[in-house]
């Protein structure tokens, strides 16, 4: 095992369709056979790993996200948790707390940082990235993040070397000398970050399969071009890098510019007027942020 290897999962899809899996279908050991054949020291789980709108399941899905920890946690490897927007949906997710609270093994770090294993931690639950990006203290190695795609571009304000972000709008990408990790539905989707001699990602999606060292060209093998470019630029009709450092751009240009200018410059860019407005304030009203 390298010095320092993490895997990471987000929005745990319980109970869903699972090619060659016991039973058809995603249940602790969908997990239990990546983590030990990937052996990281730390198994992050970036949000609606309790329960999640991508899940199928008829049982207890904080039990068996409890039950995944606690296996985890026996085999002697550490793992980080934050809470998602949908993981307490049922009332449930105050048991993860609990388990976290009891065990040197489990991390609950929704608003907080943690050092593990040599890597400095910062954990940013959903609706909070705007206030956490203004009031970041010091440096951290990875922020932990379940953020919805409108708000992300805050998490590039964190003196951070890695982001993970669970929700939606699966990606990899290096942004802004950052690297840059998507993850939505796991098993489906996750991603094997190695720290040595700086970063190596291996991020897995279905068949697809992209190395990435940030400051680097990526490999990738199993994707058809269409599939590539949605986890390495985004969806939109501009790159997903190229908006984030454009809105940061932004900031300082409004000053010089005006409002007016740079927001329309931005609209014209393809850049939505949600995340145009959740960055920099409504259109017009300096500083106010939309709901």
């Amino acid at each position: 095992m390298p010095a320092t290897r993490v895997l990471a999962f987000s929005d745990l899809a319980w109970g869903t369709r699972e090619r060659g899996a016991p039973g058809g279908r995603v249940e602790i050991g969908s997990f239990l056979r990546l983590v030990e054949e990937i052996d990281p020291g730390i198994v992050v789980f970036a949000g609606d790993a309790a329960y999640d709108r991508c899940s199928r399941s008829t049982l207890d899905e904080t039990e068996l996200f409890l039950g995944l920890l606690r296996a985890i946690a026996a085999a002697g490897r550490h793992c980080i948790v934050i809470e998602g927007n949908n993981d307490d949906t049922m009332g449930t997710y105050g048991r993860v707390r609990e388990a976290a609270g009891a065990s040197p093994y489990l991390h609950e770090i929704s608003g907080e940082v943690q050092d593990v294993l040599g890597i400095r931690f910062l954990g940013v639950p959903t609706g909070r990235e705007r206030r956490m990006a203004r009031s970041a203290e010091g440096p951290v190695d990875i922020v932990v993040a379940h953020a919805p795609l409108a708000n992300r571009v805050w998490l590039f304000d964190l003196p951070a070397a890695c982001i993970i972000t669970g929700h939606y709008g699966m990606m990899v990408a290096g942004i802004t000398g950052k690297a840059y990790v998507a993850l939505d539905c796991s098993p489906a989707s996750y991603a094997v970050i190695d720290r040595e001699e700086g970063w190596r990602i291996e991020y897995v999606a279905g068949p697809c399969r992209i190395d990435l060292r940030p400051g680097e060209r990526f490999a990738a093998t199993g994707c058809d071009p269409a599939l590539l470019r949605d986890l390495t630029e985004g969806r939109g009709s501009l790159p997903y890098p190229d908006e984030v450092e454009a809105l940061r751009r932004a900031k300082q240009e409004i000053a010089i510019e005006g409002r007016e200018e740079v927001f329309g410059r931005l609209l014209g860019m393809g850049i939505k007027k949600t995340h145009i407005e959740r960055y920099l304030g409504r259109r017009g009203v300096p500083g106010r942020r939309t709901r």
